[in-house]
């Protein structure tokens, strides 16, 4: 197979990959704009998917503390990117939560976050090609095989050399006492003392929910953040595909 046949099919996958990533989130979208939140109260007994809004509390599970900030959460997400020429790669990335209840009112509910695409507000941190990182971020780095730092050191044996990247450390997080939205799947829950306002169910990720989300942000907010990454996705995908078409058009016409 010639060399310009495997750049056709690498950018054909490649189009291919976010045309279907971007379709798939805004198959989410809908999928959360259809239906209406249920209240709380409404979910004893209910089984299945159901979406919620209310605040986020902390439950029997605690709390788990993001890796850049130090702050207790209830759930986290996190990426390192790195400036290399005019783009920015993603040298890690990973999340972790703690089961966590919302209450909007009129009743608690537990949600175990495993296996949720979180959508939270981020907070970053850049640091310039060669600055000092700040002790939490350097200890971070120190135990991460992936990320260097951004002023590392080259011995010249006449010199010293400092050299290093530009580095972005980005961090999401469900805080204690935020408002939260949750769609996911309602199941059976633990058990629960006689009086208490947590109802008999517990929402997380399961077969029958077609997405599970967790968000700081009402649900509009949350289809909104949802589809500006698809677009995005989903625009550069065509523009690659169509370029692709218009390239292989013009060569045999």
């Amino acid at each position: 197979m010639a060399l310009e046949q495997l750049f056709l099919l690498g950018f054909v996958a490649l189009g291919g990959y976010y045309v279907f990533t971007g379709g798939r989130e805004l198959a989410a979208v809908f999928h959360i704009l259809r239906n209406d939140p249920l209240a709380v109260s409404e979910l004893h007994g209910h089984r299945g998917p159901v979406e919620i809004e209310g605040r986020a509390v902390e439950g029997d599970g605690g709390t788990v503390t993001a890796p850049f900030t130090g702050s207790d959460c209830l759930a986290y997400s996190y990426q390192v990117q790195q400036k290399d020429g005019k783009s920015w790669n993603t040298l890690d990335e990973g999340m972790d939560g703690t089961d966590f209840v919302v209450d909007d009112g009129s009743g608690r509910v537990r949600v175990d976050p495993t296996g949720a695409d979180v959508r939270l507000e981020s907070h970053s941190v850049t640091v310039p090609a060669g600055a000092e990182l700040p002790d939490r971020l350097a200890a971070y780095v120190e135990s991460t095989a992936a990320v260097d730092p951004p002023n590392r050191s080259v011995d010249l044996r006449v010199a010293e050399l400092t050299v290093g990247n530009r580095q972005r450390f980005i961090e999401r997080r469900l805080d204690r006492d935020e408002a939260a939205y949750v769609y996911g799947e309602a199941t059976q829950g633990p058990s629960t003392e006689w009086g208490s306002s947590l109802v008999d169910a517990q929402i997380g990720d399961g077969e029958r929910t077609p997405v599970f989300v967790i968000s700081d942000t009402d649900e509009r907010g949350t289809a909104w953040r949802i589809t500006r990454g698809a677009m995005l996705e989903l625009g550069f995908g065509l523009i690659l595909l169509v370029s692709i078409g218009a390239a292989l058009f013009n060569a045999h016409f």
